[in-house]
């Protein structure tokens, strides 16, 4: 069976099962990077001629039977979903039939789940067979924030057929963030393909942002299959979101297979946003398995900020199973800034019993009680805003009682802007401390 028969079979299917099914297809990806500055070459080829644009008054001109009654009668259907399902009830085997006469059709349909959908599909038929009639296609229904959806579905496909051809075409797109979308796309199915021939091509691109979204999309590919290889090769990405997305995808993968080494390869990580959203990650599945041993790697790591997120971490893990032990582990810390962030941050696992917590902070250094009272305040006033925050205005010093203050009012403002306002009217606080307590936070 061809190519074109099993896609109409495909079409003729997904008709039958409903347009729901096929919109889960076609969303956009959570993961989808956003475009890089300057991601495509400047002198790229002029873009393949678009399909001419319908006449005016083409929409009111449509027979009265036939497929294009048949399409103004489902698009007329109040309900989303059942207009959606009919919709594609009665296009899909029209894109399957006659691509070109479904074209024209979908220029007459308003913008919308309908019209996104349908040319998904078209450009998909179009792809098997008329590829420059495919690429005109996807860039005539792609909206500005689409994330170029249309051309990575449409390249991601080629990819898997012939990466040298997809890779010719790409080349004659024109510099856009949809571009970029493309690259990444190609290149991930290529890879799925064939590994070792995208990564090579990917490393033999000129420095810049083509080349560093080819390697992106090779390593996203290698991490799940080799997280520790692509965790190493992540190296020769320029530092920034892309390298993040590989080190984070990389190490969600070694965790799942082998703990150890994830533990042993991020101190290895440059110090910088990487390794600190990766480190919690880390240290929550370490202790998991093994308290005193994440405990122990926890503090061994040697940035500040980094070993407080991962102790944080273990903590809070302490905390489920037994947080009367964890709450006497973080009153044995020394005195100093690793005290006061902790402090601040476990209390939150004491919040749901705010005279325990109280009483549990009054043992802390004073800066490290403080830090406690102003997380308490907003926690608590999660649950009871009015309690918290009458609790919070009777702390006996500045900075703290504002501090707490406008934690807890702020949390008040999202819950009941009404009541929290009044209060705050009937309060007779100065003007100084309502500022602060209003203050942006």
């Amino acid at each position: 069976m061809g190519p074109s028969l099993s896609f109409r079979t495909w079409l003729l299917a997904a008709a039958a099962i409903g347009a729901p099914a096929l919109f889960l297809l076609w969303t956009p990806r959570a993961d989808t990077p956003e475009p890089e500055e300057g991601s495509a070459r400047q002198t790229a080829a002029p873009p393949a001629a678009r399909p001419p644009a319908p006449a005016p008054g083409a929409a009111d001109e449509l027979p009265s039977e036939g497929p294009d009654a048949e399409l103004r009668q489902v698009l007329s259907e109040p309900d989303p979903g059942r207009r959606l399902q009919g919709f594609f009830r009665v296009f899909a085997p029209l894109v399957s039939s006659d691509p070109a006469a479904a074209l024209l059709r979908l220029r007459r349909v308003p913008a919308g789940p309908e019209r996104t959908q349908g040319a998904f599909l078209l450009v998909q038929q179009l792809g098997l067979t008329d590829p420059e009639g495919a690429l005109a296609a996807a860039r005539e229904f792609s909206a500005p924030g689409d994330g170029g959806q249309l051309l990575g579905v449409l390249f991601s496909r080629w990819a898997q057929q012939d990466p040298a051809t997809a890779l010719a075409r790409w080349e004659t797109l024109p510099a856009s963030p949809a571009r970029a979308a493309a690259l990444r796309a190609l290149v991930e199915s290529w890879s799925r393909r064939d590994p070792p021939a995208a990564l090579a091509w990917a490393r033999g691109r000129e420095p810049g942002a083509d080349r560093a979204a080819a390697l992106e999309a090779c390593l996203r590919e290698l991490a799940a299959r080799d997280p520790a290889a692509a965790i190493a090769e992540a190296a020769n990405l320029p530092a920034g979101h892309g390298q993040e997305r590989v080190l984070q995808q990389a190490f969600a993968h070694l965790l799942r297979r082998q703990p150890d080494e994830a533990a042993r390869l991020l101190p290895a990580l440059p110090p910088g946003d990487a390794q600190t959203l990766i480190v919690s990650d880390v240290a929550r599945t370490l202790a998991e398995r093994d308290l005193p041993a994440a405990l122990a790697w926890s503090n061994g790591l040697t940035i500040d900020f980094t070993r407080w997120l991962a102790l944080g971490s273990v903590l809070a893990v302490w905390a489920q199973r037994d947080p009367a032990a964890a709450a006497r582990h973080v009153l044995e810390l020394p005195p100093g800034p690793t005290l006061d962030y902790i402090a601040g941050q476990f209390v939150i696992h004491l919040a749901a019993r705010p005279t325990e917590a109280i009483a549990w902070a009054e043992s802390l250094t004073p800066s490290a009680r403080d830090a406690a009272f102003v997380t308490l305040a907003s926690a608590w006033a999660q649950s009871s805003p009015r309690e918290a925050v009458a609790w919070a205005g009777g702390l006996p010093a500045e900075p703290t009682r504002t501090n707490a203050l406008a934690a807890a009012h702020a949390v008040w403002r999202a819950l009941d802007p009404a009541a929290a306002r009044q209060w705050l009217e009937d309060a007779g606080l100065p003007p100084a401390t309502r500022s602060r307590i209003l203050a942006p936070r």
